[in-house]
């Protein structure tokens, strides 16, 4: 056996890797090969360790002794302390004792000289595990038997209890643990520690924690000692400590002559800075070098004995925490507004397609109100991302918002405007308008005054651009046979969804450039009520806004009505109805009373797209599904009062006394002039919205055309076994489908991809990863950050009273009715409906409903105007309500306060007043 395999010097341990130096020994071979100040040092090897073992008999023995063991093994004590004491009880192998000596006999004077003594296992001071802490050091060894010893003693600590456990806590195996020794000439160094070049509190990578003490670094290691902490910047000018009481210090045993003793700092020093600011960065600086040269943040210990600074060992840092705020820009993120168009989790299929429509439309939108093509290429950016996806869910990024703002006069006003229509209550100043100098406003006022032009012009024409919009839709829509989308081919079918992209989305600009006019004149009518004393001006604005005729929103519910009227004048149809499940009805229904059969499929292929979810692709239609169009049709059978005639009437209930209110106050306050403004801008809100709606319903029928069409292309993927199953379709993007058509896909086996998926948001389904409705990120949107809402009131679970947004007047006592999808009971009866958010597909849910409160939303959402239209008291944007209220709990809602009182709550609390009286008297 040579005993050059049993011991390496510092130089000839470069040539070795992990597996014969253990993993300290390695890096300390890396520091004195790139020439850092290391004190000399060898290492007895990992196959010293092994014949050491193999020599007394305890190499096989050992393996067997931890075959099987666990962290919960009662054995695993006992046995730990006996593998120890076995170890301890040899002497060291001759061989191994002479290669000491031999590299000792190479140090000028080694028999005056003190060693350390530490160990180096393998996985030791890894990326993945440094083991601090875990295996014993021997410091101020002197002489042959004392060096000797601590190499059998650090041999045996690689088997004590703890180092086993923590081999376990990490997945390491604890058969076949080796082990390597380091004898290292000892450096008394008056102060020593720990030098992290990325902070272990805040995460910060450019940030560096030095942690010093008096003394040797072993009081740090085991939390024996205080520290003083120095926080410094790599790379800037960033310096701040904090000094700490250091009332004791590990040093030489001067009195026994050999390793250490912990002895008190002397007290003027106890409360000063053991490192002055030039040896912190000296510090620092050296240990940034070693990091960069490593290539990853290091925790590296250190000593300093008469103002130079030795490295000790150095090890990859193990786990960092998130910054507290990543560096990056900050997002806003809000689904006030579009969480009423995809509520809840959404698919990919249905992000990426909605995504893409967002920036196809606006894209087109900008070209339509002049802005040049280098001016669209430079928004690009912006309009390609106007959506996120967090957890599942859509939301607006708002700074791209903002951003598509800033190519529009009057950014402050439409910011504000823009706002008001979303539902913001957290208004946003990251994107600013550019201040431009008299120059540059001269040198703008070109555009500027095109884009106003181009804009009124719009303006003026919108209800000929709806007109023609309209006729435009009905006419690709017809050109669409659904019935016969089986008998094409995917290449087909996919010809069909660009198809609609070109002759649908692309000339999807009548209904932006409405909006932009609702928004516009929406916020025109609410700053001219602010002006006036009106108490409340967004309840009188609301109330204004109802009564509107024409509007297609209300348009299923009254055809619901009628269908009705012919069930109570068909004999025994009402009954069928009662004693048949929804799900069976339409077949029933078809075989019995084919006429009434055929109302249900005009219905059907009216309104057939417009359900719970409507814009989601993964939604259930009543084109698949019926059974929701029969639960809506009992609910109605059940109040003979709810009629078309009755539904007109409460339209027009609260117009007439909005109108005395506000007109009286603004000619009052404000003059003759400004009412006869205001009732111009107040028939163009009127019409502007009622457009908004009538086109929605378009919206609606179009995302049914591409749900058609995807459902389709997914059953022809699984009927070939691409996929499972045919809606497995809804986990594929619209660009992976694309790319997997044209040989581009980098995944082309789909099966796994949707199975991990299907994972990832059925995970997203559960409560707690539902983000609030507001946030910011920094930096990668989904790299270390919380999504925490840190603006508003907090809620408070126990309020007796809730408060959100009035819509429409009028005060109800009922039980509150708990609806978040189709599958829940949908029976209300006059009972007051509550869900965090709804589209239009929940509007033939209303007219039985004696009140609807809404968790998310704003004055202008669908169920506010919805609301306004049927003469339903509704208050909406009531955050938490959904978690707050129970199911049948009993509560008194104000239409015109926006408030919610709970009863029962109530009721508790004075039955308990009561009984600590009786109990009292």
């Amino acid at each position: 056996m040579s005993n050059s395999e049993l011991l390496l010097s510092a130089k000839q341990a470069a040539a070795y890797d992990e597996s014969v130096l253990g993993g300290k020994a390695t890096n300390m071979a890396w520091l004195s090969r790139n020439d850092f100040p290391v004190p000399d040092w060898s290492v007895v090897t990992t196959e010293g360790f092994r014949q050491q073992l193999k020599a007394n008999g305890l190499y096989d023995w050992i393996k067997e002794q931890l075959q099987g063991l666990d962290a919960d093994s009662p054995e695993l004590t006992p046995r730990a302390t006996e593998i120890r004491e076995k170890i301890m009880g040899t002497t060291l192998l001759v061989e191994i004792a002479v290669a000491v000596e031999q590299w000792l006999q190479g140090i000028e004077k080694w028999e005056e000289l003190f060693f350390a003594v530490r160990s180096s296992a393998v996985g030791e001071d890894s990326a993945h595990a440094s083991f601090a802490g875990q295996m014993d050091s021997f410091l101020f060894q002197k002489g042959r038997e004392a060096i000797a010893q601590s190499i059998i003693n650090v041999f045996a600590s690689a088997f004590t209890e703890r180092a086993i456990r923590y081999r376990l806590s990490h997945g390491i195996s604890i058969v076949d643990i080796e082990a390597a020794v380091i004898v290292q000439l000892m450096v008394e160094g008056q102060v020593s520690g720990v030098c992290f070049t990325a902070h272990p509190v805040n995460g910060r990578r450019d940030l560096a924690l030095v942690s010093a003490t008096y003394g040797t670094g072993e009081g740090i290691v085991s939390g024996e000692c205080n520290t003083d902490e120095f926080h410094i910047g790599l790379y800037d000018d960033k310096y701040d400590e904090q000094i700490n009481e250091k009332d004791q210090q590990i040093i030489f045993d001067k009195d026994k002559g050999i390793g250490t003793i912990t002895i008190p700092v002397e007290a003027e020093l106890q409360n000063k800075a053991c490192l002055k600011p030039g040896q912190v960065k000296q510090v620092a600086n050296m240990c940034a070098r070693i990091a960069e040269c490593q290539g990853s943040p290091q925790d590296i210990e250190w000593t300093i004995q008469d103002n130079k600074v030795f490295v000790l060992q150095t090890r990859p840092v193990t786990s960092l925490p998130p910054p507290v705020r990543q560096r990056g820009e900050e997002v806003v993120w809000d689904n006030s507004n579009i969480q009423e168009s995809y509520c809840g989790v959404t698919t990919p299929l249905t992000f990426s397609y909605a995504s893409r429509a967002y920036w196809i439309v606006y894209e087109e939108t900008s070209r339509l109100v002049g802005n040049s093509e280098q001016k669209i290429k430079e928004y690009e950016p912006i309009f390609k991302n106007l959506l996120g996806l967090i957890n599942g869910r859509v939301y607006y990024n708002i700074n791209n918002w903002y951003r598509g703002l800033t190519g529009l006069p009057s950014f402050s006003t439409n910011k504000k405007d823009m706002e008001r229509m979303m539902g913001l209550q957290d208004s946003v100043d990251l994107v600013q308008d550019s201040e431009l100098d008299a120059l540059g406003k001269l040198k703008k006022l070109p555009y500027v005054m095109k884009m106003i032009f181009r804009l009124l012009f719009e303006f003026y024409r919108i209800d000929k651009s709806v007109a023609n919009f309209r006729a435009m839709f009905d006419e690709q829509y017809k050109s669409i046979q659904r019935e016969r989308l089986p008998s094409l081919e995917m290449s087909e079918l996919i010809a069909l969804t660009e198809k609609l992209d070109n002759n649908l989305l692309r000339k999807w600009v009548a209904p932006i450039i409405n909006d932009f006019y609702v928004m516009m004149m929406n916020g025109k009518v609410a700053r001219k009520l602010e002006k006036t004393s009106i108490e409340n001006p967004v309840i009188v604005q609301n109330n204004l806004m109802s009564g509107e005729e024409g509007i297609e929103s209300t348009e299923p519910t009254k055809f619901l009505l009628r269908m009705c009227d012919k069930v109570r004048a068909t004999g025994g149809l009402q009954e069928l109805i009662d004693a048949t499940d929804n799900n069976k009805l339409l077949d029933a229904i078809q075989v019995k009373y084919p006429s009434f059969y055929a109302s249900c499929q005009e219905y059907i292929e009216l309104y057939g797209d417009r359900c719970i979810g409507e814009l989601k692709l993964e939604s259930i239609t009543l084109r698949q599904d019926a059974s929701f169009l029969f639960a809506v049709l009992r609910n109605f059978l059940n109040r003979d009062d709810l009629t078309i005639d009755t539904l007109n009437a409460n339209e027009m209930k609260f117009r007439a006394d909005a109108e005395t209110e506000a007109f009286t106050a603004i000619k009052k306050e404000l003059g003759g002039r400004a009412l006869k403004g205001f009732k111009k801008d107040l028939a163009k809100l009127r019409d502007a919205v009622r457009n908004r709606e009538n086109m929605r319903l378009a919206r609606t029928r179009m995302f049914g055309l591409y749900r058609d069409i995807y459902v389709e292309i997914g059953n022809q993927l699984a009927f070939h076994g691409v996929l499972e199953e045919g809606r497995d379709i809804f986990y594929i993007s619209v660009e992976e489908l694309e790319l997997y058509m044209q040989g581009r896909s980098i995944q082309s086996q789909l099966k796994p991809l949707v199975a991990s998926r299907k994972a990832e948001y059925e995970e997203y389904e559960k409560p707690e990863y539902e983000p609030p409705h507001h946030f910011s990120t920094w930096g990668g949107v989904y790299h270390h950050n919380n999504y925490e809402y840190l603006g508003g009131v907090e809620i408070d679970e126990d309020s007796d009273v809730l408060t959100g947004i009035g819509c429409y007047p009028g005060v109800v006592e009922q039980p509150v009715r708990l609806i978040f999808s189709p599958d829940d009971e949908l029976d209300l009866n006059g009972q007051i409906l509550c869900t965090v958010r709804t589209d239009p597909g929940w509007a033939p849910l209303f007219p039985t409903a004696g009140g609807i409160l809404v968790e998310r939303g704003s004055t202008l959402s669908h169920s506010a105007v919805v609301a306004r239209e049927l003469g339903i008291p509704a208050v909406v944007n009531i955050p938490g309500i959904t978690k707050i209220l129970s199911n049948g709990e009993n509560v008194k809602m104000d239409g015109s306060k926006g408030t919610i009182t709970r009863l029962d709550v109530e009721a508790e609390a004075t039955d308990e007043q009561e009984e600590v009286q009786e109990t009292t008297e």
